[in-house]
């Protein structure tokens, strides 16, 4: 069993950004690496251990992070790791750890943010990227590569097994922006009905009034 990635890039605002990283250890590397960490060989992980555990993926991710916002070197402000081990034993159980950061993005406008991960993790399988908007963010475009100067607005990216060579580019750029509001002419048209129902309700209403009158005179006339 390999082990997994998933990152996942959330524009909560147009002013910050959420990181998610999250490493899943499949039976094989999680065995090695609860092995690894206990460090008194009890055979089980105390929650000194599993801390520990944790730290230890977070100061890797922390060294091999590579974050640009507009052109200018950004650091991730991490949260304490959160380590699911379904289980303390030593052994080939299969668990995850969560990293979640958070990335400033100062300044007004469209923001551009390059990312690249250096981060050696043994056997990994599949590594995938996620761009999100929240609700009040735009994506204005999303691409592998150092620019996102085009109008590409790719929201995932995969990648199978390690990098092929030292010179591989694996890193991802977007620009967003906050979503803008719309104009109060905009607002006060889209809370208008619209002329049609009142066409409609018009016309039926002549319908029935000539109706009307054609049954009056046609009585007047039998009479």
């Amino acid at each position: 069993m390999s082990t997994n990635r998933y990152v996942k890039l959330n524009l909560l605002t147009g002013n910050e950004v959420r990181l998610a990283y999250t490493v899943m250890y499949g039976a094989a590397p999680a065995a090695a690496a609860r092995k690894a960490a206990d460090a008194n060989a009890d055979g089980k992980l105390d929650e000194v251990e599993t801390r520990a555990l944790g730290q230890s993926l977070l100061a890797q991710v922390q060294k091999g992070l590579a974050l640009t916002v507009d052109g200018q070197p950004a650091t991730p402000l991490f949260e304490p790791p959160a380590v699911g081990l379904a289980g303390a034993e030593v052994a080939p159980n299969p668990f995850s750890i969560d990293l979640i950061a958070r990335v400033h993005c100062p300044g007004a406008g469209a923001h551009e943010l390059h990312y690249d991960d250096h981060t050696e993790i043994d056997a990994i399988g599949e590594t995938e990227i996620r761009l999100e908007e929240a609700p009040g963010t735009q994506l204005l475009a999303a691409q592998r590569g150092a620019s996102a100067s085009g109008p590409n607005k790719e929201t995932r990216f995969l990648f199978r097994g390690p990098k092929f060579s030292a010179v591989e580019d694996r890193s991802i750029t977007f620009r967003f922006q906050a979503a803008r509001a719309a104009s109060p002419i905009a607002l006060a048209a889209q809370e208008r009905p619209g002329r049609w129902p009142y066409a409609v309700g018009g016309t039926i209403l002549l319908v029935l009034l000539g109706a009307g009158l054609y049954l009056r005179r046609y009585r007047n006339m039998k009479g």
